[in-house]
Parts: structure tokens; sequence; C-alpha cells
């Protein structure tokens, strides 16, 4: 895990001022990278999820105030939604 600058944060979600970004790589099967947001509040995070210009090489959502863009490109949809109900179970 390594914490970013908030520039890191896609340009369409930028301007919803994150606390702490972090860039972070799990490793395992299936290696999945993704850019994690900490935003003030679940309510901006919910925000983030209606503003993030989406495509075929990110996946994004959120669970509470954070909010994840995966990196999709050349990951199997499997994997991704594995690891998405993963992490919303394990969150608060």
């Amino acid at each position: 895990m390594a914490e970013q600058a908030a520039m890191a944060v896609p340009e369409s979600i930028r301007g919803l001022n994150p606390l702490k970004v972090w860039r972070v790589t799990y490793r395992g099967p299936q290696d999945i990278s993704g850019l994690w947001v900490l935003y003030p509040s679940e309510t901006v995070a919910f925000e983030a999820i209606q503003k993030i210009n989406k495509n075929a090489t990110i996946r994004p959502f959120f669970r509470g105030a954070f909010f994840v863009v995966l990196d999709a490109g050349g990951v199997p949809q499997q994997a991704l939604g594995d690891f998405q109900e993963g992490v919303t179970k394990a969150l608060p």
C-alpha cells in the first residue's frame, strides 16, 4: 500500500475532496490492484460512484466512506466480483 496525492484520483471525481488516497495491490491467484479513496462521508463516496467516468478498464465501487477503483484490464470479471464482495463484507 502506497499513499498517493489527491491528483491520483480520476479527474471526474477529484473535486469531491478526498481525505486520503492509496494505491494498493493484492497478490493472490489473480493479482488485483486499484486505488482506494477515503472521502469525508458515505454520501460523498456515493456521489463519486455516480460521477466517475466508467469504462471497461476499471471497476468502481464504494462501501461507507471508502471508494475503490479496481484496475479491471486483464482481470476476469469473476475475480473482480469475488474481490468486491469480500471487501464490502469486511468493511464496516
